[in-house]
């Protein structure tokens, strides 16, 4: 009986350990696309609800051009994330991607239970316990980092399945409206090298603290690349 006691009360320790977000939390960033300044972005922890009858986290991520650029290359994208709030792996996925003339959209729910992932169209089987981009960086705040760590990770966006490798491959110092940071860098991992080729694929710089806070972010997009530099947490 002593051991069950202690066994359920390590559970409720790690259960209820804190992480370093919050609903309501509010990241805002400015965006430059191919190192140009275009616009601002927003990461927005919007509540938790309940996707099969699972507790998430309602994420929002915003992307949004200004000026000039808007007139250029306009990127108007919102992508909607519902991840779960003990293991951080996502339940939906909602994606409204407007990238000048290239346009897409997508609503992907998984249902563990029964093992597959469900669009308006089809339904894939899967066999993991599915993080997009957006829901493995928060997770990645959640977890210890070691350098030169191999991370693998799987997803599936409407498209096809992607598994993917992430490694931190050191620290850099990164000054950003917000401050200076000491930050582990997080970068793209197959075949022993370091990559940023696909669409989707992210380069993170978490800095180096409690928050651990995504200062800045690199995401592959369909026509080059989008730099995030963080300016506000609220």
């Amino acid at each position: 009986m002593k051991k069950i006691f202690i066994t359920f009360l390590f559970l409720s320790i790690a259960w209820s350990k804190e992480v370093p977000f919050k609903v309501g939390e509010s990241l805002k960033y400015i965006a430059e696309f191919n190192f140009i300044p275009v616009g601002q972005a927003e990461l927005y922890v919007t509540g938790i609800e309940q996707i099969n009858g699972n507790d998430a986290y309602h994420v929002s991520f915003s992307a949004n051009t200004k000026g000039l650029a808007n007139q250029l290359f306009p990127i108007q994208d919102r992508i909607d994330i519902w991840m779960d709030t003990k293991e951080f792996f996502t339940h939906r996925l909602t994606k409204d991607i407007n990238e000048g003339n290239y346009k897409n959209s997508v609503d992907v729910i998984f249902d563990y239970d029964k093992f597959v992932a469900k669009t308006e169209t089809k339904e894939v089987a899967i066999d993991f316990k599915a993080r997009d981009s957006f829901s493995m960086f928060y997770y990645l705040r959640t977890i210890p980092i070691k350098e030169n760590e191999v991370m693998s990770f799987s997803s599936y966006e409407g498209r096809k399945i992607v598994h993917y490798n992430l490694q931190m491959t050191g620290k850099e110092t990164v000054n950003s409206p917000l401050g200076t940071f000491s930050c582990k860098v997080i970068r793209p991992f197959s075949d022993g090298k370091n990559l940023f080729k696909n669409a989707g694929d992210m380069q993170i710089w978490i800095s180096d603290d409690n928050e651990r806070l995504p200062v800045k972010i690199q995401i592959k997009m369909k026509f080059g690349s989008m730099m995030l530099l963080l300016k506000k947490v609220s």
